[in-house]
């Protein structure tokens, strides 16, 4: 069992008062998942699994859940695993993503590498992905790109011209059927991976 200095310290670390007289049933949700946490905390553990930890919060306790949580992560060295839908908060305090369907880890990666592919990026539509990706490779020198199929193609590196790259692929003998800069969220990249079914 903790002692009072522990339940002290852990109530001081997500800003909740060691002597308040106030019954549970009278704190507000943020402060019910404050509590939660500090109680998860007392044993200072190594790491911390939380569900849905900013679920029913207001902007503003879901700003002071997130600040708290990456304080302890980067002051504390805490490793935390955070189970959540609310894929916009994940993508602002995550640092790896792993995504989820029916109980299978689909896809596991850093922030960086995900946000690249759910990102900005320039779709086009063509007539030989094989041959665009070559001219990328040699006239561009570049090899930020991910071929979807045999017709389209993806090209992550959004600060070269399209018309450029237009240019030189109906120069080489292309066709281009389509060629605009997109944008995919988190949820956009989710629905692709998990088959575009809802979230339950």
């Amino acid at each position: 069992m903790p002692n009072l200095h522990a339940i002290e310290d852990a109530l001081d670390l997500v800003g909740l008062p060691y002597n308040d007289k106030k019954l549970f049933s009278h704190y507000s949700l943020g402060m019910k998942q404050r509590l939660a946490i500090a109680l998860a905390m007392m044993h200072d553990p190594e790491l911390l699994i939380l569900d849905e930890p900013v679920n029913g919060l207001d902007p503003i306790g879901i700003a002071e859940i997130r600040l708290f949580l990456r304080r302890l992560c980067d002051e504390k060295g805490k490793t935390i695993l955070v189970s959540s839908h609310i894929l916009s908060e994940i993508s602002q305090l995550a640092d790896d993503i792993g995504i989820i369907d029916n109980g299978v880890l689909l896809e596991e990666e850093s922030l960086a590498d995900l946000e690249q592919k759910s990102g900005k990026y320039i779709h086009f539509t063509i007539s030989d992905t094989a041959q665009a990706a070559r001219i990328l490779e040699l006239d561009f020198d570049e090899k930020q790109f991910v071929v979807q199929d045999d017709h389209n193609i993806r090209v992550y590196n959004v600060n070269l011209a399209v018309s450029n790259i237009v240019g030189i692929f109906v120069e080489k003998g292309l066709e281009v059927f389509e060629a605009h800069t997109c944008e995919d969220s988190l949820e956009d990249h989710f629905k692709r991976i998990t088959g575009g079914e809802g979230i339950a």
